[in-house]
């Protein structure tokens, strides 16, 4: 009871991270607008962009998403800022660059976003609808977009814990529970959202002990493949 601990099932939830544990992924803010607004997509098969940041939980985090779009028949088109010409994030420049080369209907950022409200005005104004995928601290005034899925803009979420890829995940749950797929197995993924949430540095616990362990489980299990057009591994 001296490390925080409350009582004897918090000590062995803790010491044996399960699967089973994982919460409703509707407990997050906005995730059943997000997650309504990609199925509408993917049957409207509207052009959806899937725009991350160049880290490792960025890069996680579009893989994973693009794997899950991908088994619902979606082409997601992906696209990362150049660092160095055009910053981190919904930077003017690389939104410009985004829009000429994909002309979104839908841009789903990833990673990024929470603080971007004049260039989701932009993003808007031409047309683009967008859902924010993000952990990074809100500033006073939050983009006007269709869903933000942080839970740092709720003070009482308890889920602050969470890396951009841990959003995702949660996300791609929802859309499972909404419209199932029998043979996307989606606890194989968990190799990414491993990756991803050690790479962040973000801290262990709660449902992060349980991506990290299972996912560590599913790296020794598998070789991904180079060739990612399939969207098989």
């Amino acid at each position: 009871m001296r490390k925080g601990f409350a009582n004897a099932e918090e000590v062995e939830t803790f010491l044996r991270p399960r699967l089973k544990s994982l919460s409703d992924p509707s407990l997050l803010p906005n995730m059943q607008a997000a997650a309504q607004r990609v199925l509408a997509a993917l049957d409207r098969h509207e052009r959806v962009v899937l725009f991350g940041d160049y880290d490792v939980d960025g890069v996680t985090s579009i893989a994973l998403l693009t794997e899950m779009l991908r088994a619902y028949g979606g082409a997601p088109e992906l696209f990362l800022p150049l660092r160095m010409e055009e910053g981190y994030g919904l930077s003017p420049e690389s939104v410009e660059r985004c829009l000429k080369q994909h002309h979104p209907q839908l841009l789903i950022a990833v990673d990024c976003g929470t603080s971007s409200v004049s260039e989701i005005v932009d993003l808007t104004r031409r047309g683009v609808d967008v859902i924010v995928l993000d952990h990074h601290e809100p500033k006073s005034a939050l983009p006007d977009c269709v869903a933000i899925v942080n839970p740092k803009i709720d003070p009482e979420s308890p889920f602050h814990y969470l890396c951009s890829v841990g959003i995702v995940f949660k996300l791609c749950h929802a859309l499972l529970k909404t419209r199932p797929l029998f043979d996307f197995d989606l606890k194989s993924k968990l190799d990414l959202v491993a990756l991803g949430t050690v790479a962040d540095i973000v801290p262990l616990r709660g449902e992060n002990r349980i991506f990290v362990r299972r996912g560590a489980i599913e790296i020794t299990r598998r070789t991904r493949s180079l060739d990612s057009d399939s969207g098989r591994d």
